[in-house]
Order: C-alpha cells, then structure tokens, then sequence
C-alpha cells in the first residue's frame, strides 16, 4: 500500500482497489463476530460471516505482494534512509496520527465521557500496539519496510535457489503443515509460528517482479478459475460441521488464491491503462483502510445497528457501502489538506 514514485502499473492498482474492498467487507463482518452478539439460534449465519472472512483473507496477502513487488525490485535502489526516514516514517505517522485518536475514541465510547488522563493512555496503548485492531497491518509494514535493504542485499547476493529454498520452508513450516495437523486434529505445537507467512507474501512480490509470464487472457481465465474454486472451497468449508480451523492469512487455502488473483489480474492488466474509477479510487486506498472502521464503530458502538438488524443479503452489503464510501469520502477530504497528502495519505 506504500506510495512509490516510479510510474504506475494499472494492474498494482487493480489489485489495491480489490483489496481494500475485501478487507472493508471482512471488518463489516468480523466487527459482529467479535461485538459481543447473542449469536443463539444464528448457527447458519455465524457460519456465513465465518465463510465471508475467510473469503475475504486475500487482502492482506494482496497487499503485502503489492509492497514487495514495488519495494523489492531489483531496479529499485533502497537505502537504509530511506527505509527508515522516507517509508517507516510514512507508516509512523499514520500510527500517531489515527491510531492516538482511535484509541481516544475507544476510551470515550467505554465511558461515556472524557477526561485528560485518556489522552496519555491513548498514546501508550498505540504505542504498544492496542488501539483499533486493523491498525495492526501497519506495525507488520513498518518492520518489513525497515528490513528491505537488508532483504535485497540478501537477494542480490544469494542465487535465486536460495530465495525459493527460503519460501518453501516457510510455506511449510507456517503454513501447509499446520494446518495438515489441524485438518487431522494433531494436538502436536508446531514451533514455526504462522507470522513468518506474511515474509512469505513479500517475497512473493519480489517473484511477481522479477519473473515474467506470458500475459494472455487465457492464462488470467485460468487463474481466476482456479482462485474461484479455492475461494469456494474457504467459503465451504465452514459450513461443514466440526470445522474450527482459524490460520487466517496462514490457511493455504488464502496462500494460493492469494497468489492466483495476483497472477491473474497481472496477466489480463499488464501493460494496459486503468480506468477512471480504478485512477480515481487507487490514491484512496490507504486512507480508507485507516479511516473505515469509524463508520463501521459508529453504527455498532455508538447507534447499536448492525448487520444483525437486516436480512444477510440486505445488511452485509448494506454496512460494506456504509464503510466504504464514507472512508473515501472522508480520504478524499484528508487528501485535500497538503500535510495529509504529503506525509501520509
């Protein structure tokens, strides 16, 4: 989701709208899971919120192969400064910036009221990573981005095989293994904790980069088959009793498909233009993955409404819209302050 300065890929942008609109979808959803609901008679709707976020789980991967393809490239040269005083800063600042404010509203909504000492615990809590939970992504970022000189001295240094040798490990140790075990129900603690796939995703963007395909359409056809019938099977899953296996972005089922819609929207968009909308909507990108859990809080906190008070099909994209376009909007009005527009958004 970093800004960059090269010339855009309208396929890069594709893909960051596409992303930011799965993980608006899988906050509207996971903000009722985990609201405290009496989800008690709702068995079969549990199970569709469940199936809609693993659906969604894409994103994240998604991005994190935007960064790496962007910020991995062997074209691209990268100093530590300007990891640490260009990149992390931007990250940084966003942290201070919404996370301060997020966590001052969460103390707000608790009580009821306000008082000065919250300000000093807003500050600790973002800090130490417990203000609004999406902002964990950023934390995730701003050590990747301050590691990437040294992973591309690494890849400039090491064949190639050694690149795929270190995927692979971490593909199995984090990913493929794990959830063998718990498929099986294997009461056995594995000791590669399944964090290290999100290295994993970013490498990925550094393969995207540096190794070209045959960009057909037949080739994106099949891509986007083969990620439908991955995501079909995430989805399915879940309403297949005795079926507790939460990996998140570690579920290989979310690891392929991740990888397949990246293939497959570079295959159908390399090299092409990108519309007016995907122009327009790809600058906002990181403003409304910061800024859309306020709407969705607002409803839930504060007004008490929820998907739980519609129909699924009524309420789901009903509160999707609701984040949606009120993070554009209130991105599109940041944006027009310069200081935003330079240093954050």
């Amino acid at each position: 989701m970093g800004r960059v300065t090269q010339r855009r890929q309208a396929f890069l942008d594709v893909l960051r709208v596409l992303a930011t609109m799965a993980v608006v979808l899988m906050h509207a959803v996971s903000g009722v899971l985990n609201g405290g609901y009496d989800f008690t008679g709702w068995d079969r709707r549990v199970k569709a919120f469940h199936a809609l976020v693993d659906v969604c789980a894409v994103s994240v991967p998604v991005f994190l192969m935007i960064s790496g393809y962007l910020f991995l490239d062997p074209k691209r040269e990268i100093t530590w400064k300007d990891a640490l005083f260009q990149y992390c800063r931007r990250i940084l600042l966003a942290l201070l910036v919404f996370g301060i404010p997020f966590s001052l509203l969460e103390q707000i909504m608790t009580v009821k009221g306000f008082s000065l000492s919250m300000l000093p615990t807003a500050v600790w809590h973002t800090l130490t990573g417990r203000s609004w939970s999406h902002l964990w992504y950023l934390y995730l970022i701003l050590i990747l981005y301050a590691l990437t000189p040294a992973l591309k001295w690494f890849l400039a240094k090491y064949p190639n095989a050694a690149t795929w040798g270190v995927m692979l490990l971490i593909l199995l140790g984090s990913s493929l293994i794990p959830y063998c075990l718990a498929f099986l129900g294997v009461g056995l603690r594995w000791p590669i904790p399944n964090e290290f796939i999100y290295l994993f995703y970013y490498l990925c963007g550094y393969v995207f980069v540096t190794k070209k395909g045959i960009y057909s359409k037949r080739n994106a056809v099949t891509c986007f088959a083969a990620f439908l019938v991955l995501e079909f099977m995430a989805g399915a899953l879940r309403f297949e009793d005795g079926y507790r296996i939460d990996m998140a972005y570690a579920n290989p089922l979310t690891v392929f498909a991740s990888i397949l819609l990246f293939a497959g929207i570079r295959f159908l968009w390399e090299d092409k233009e990108a519309g007016k909308a995907v122009t327009f909507l790809s600058p906002l990108c990181f403003g409304v993955y910061l800024i859309h859990p306020v709407f969705l809080n607002f409803c839930y906190k504060f007004l008490h409404v929820s998907i739980m008070d519609f129909r699924f099909f009524i309420g789901v994209p009903l509160f999707f819209l609701i984040a949606y376009v009120g993070a554009l909007i209130g991105t599109w009005v940041l944006r027009k302050i310069p200081v935003f527009r330079k240093y954050i958004l």
